[in-house]
């Protein structure tokens, strides 16, 4: 007969025992999972953290990469400067660099000539609306295929956002037309930064955009085209009676002929074209943007800088990195 202390019998201990050794067995199953567990997890932390410092080595590589890109378009564009007294597509500095290998990755470019394209920034003046530049953009939308009556609009809304007056021109916009229309931002009353910009700008779609990338450009003051690689239209949206089929057959022949000077090139316009004011063509070129690409390991960089030759040594005007 079991008495007050009968759970302390042999049987009962060792019992308690077999209980006792399955928890601590399972508690110790258990630990051990949970080693694993968090092992498993500091060794993908540790794999994620030297992908991503590997992935920003690689980035800074490639950086430099296309930044060294940036300084050799300089240094051509330095050396062309002082070896040359006029610019063209048949120059060294227009000849396309396809992706090529270096220090353990790749690098391209190319180097554009935006002193031959239409300045939107100088339709306006001293924050004055210059009459023959806007006339003459107003031709350029038509050429890349505005009619008659949205290229006035357009050209109205622009200058509406560039000059200083909040005077609104007929078919032009003013801040009260974008309040109007439930914009919250008022019109520039100063230049283009950037030609995304026009966005903004009303009637500026993103097609008519996409088309004006070809033939005009922003740059922070206005300089003498380059008539040696002005796109066609540009030429005929510059000079009076200059149809574009004429304008064409110019800029064929200028590739095999550059022209030496400005009077050069207003030697071979066609009878009727109006010669235009002087001073509005060269045959140099101050403005340039440099495309870069570079590539190191798994990273790309994709640059373009704005570069002024003032002087000889081209400066940065801006760089994007894209």
């Amino acid at each position: 007969m079991p008495g007050r202390y009968g759970d302390w019998s042999p049987c009962a201990r060792r019992a308690r025992r077999r209980l006792q050794r399955g928890a601590a067995l399972l508690l110790a199953m258990l630990t051990l999972a949970l080693m694993a567990e968090i092992a498993a997890l500091v060794v993908a932390d540790y794999g994620a953290a030297m992908e991503l410092l590997v992935g920003r080595q690689d980035q800074g590589q490639s950086r430099w990469l296309a930044r060294g890109a940036v300084d050799w378009a300089r240094n051509v564009l330095a050396e062309d400067a002082r070896t040359s007294t006029s610019d063209h597509p048949g120059e060294i500095w227009a000849t396309r660099i396809a992706p090529t290998p270096v220090d353990d990755g790749e690098v391209g470019g190319e180097i554009i000539d935006y002193s031959g394209y239409f300045n939107l920034n100088g339709l306006v003046e001293n924050g004055v609306a210059v009459a023959e530049q806007v006339e003459s953009y107003r031709r350029l939308l038509q050429l890349i295929g505005a009619p008659p009556q949205d290229a006035a609009s357009l050209a109205a809304a622009l200058v509406d956002w560039l000059d200083a007056n909040n005077e609104r021109e007929s078919n032009g916009a003013e801040s009260d037309w974008y309040a109007a229309q439930g914009k919250q931002y008022r019109v520039a009353n100063g230049p283009l930064a950037d030609i995304d910009e026009l966005g903004l700008v009303r009637g500026y779609s993103e097609d008519v955009i996409n088309r004006l990338r070809s033939v005009a450009v922003v740059l922070p003051e206005s300089t003498p085209i380059n008539a040696n690689t002005a796109p066609p239209e540009v030429l005929s949206a510059l000079i009076r009676n200059l149809s574009i089929d004429d304008a064409r057959v110019m800029a064929v022949r200028r590739r095999a002929n550059p022209f030496a000077d400005a009077a050069g090139f207003l030697a071979q316009l066609p009878r009727g074209a109006t010669p235009p004011p002087a001073g509005r063509f060269s045959v140099t070129s101050r403005y340039f943007l440099v495309g870069g690409r570079a590539k190191y390991g798994m990273a790309v960089t994709r640059m373009q800088v704005l570069l002024d030759r003032r002087s000889v040594w081209p400066e940065i005007v801006w760089q994007k990195i894209l």
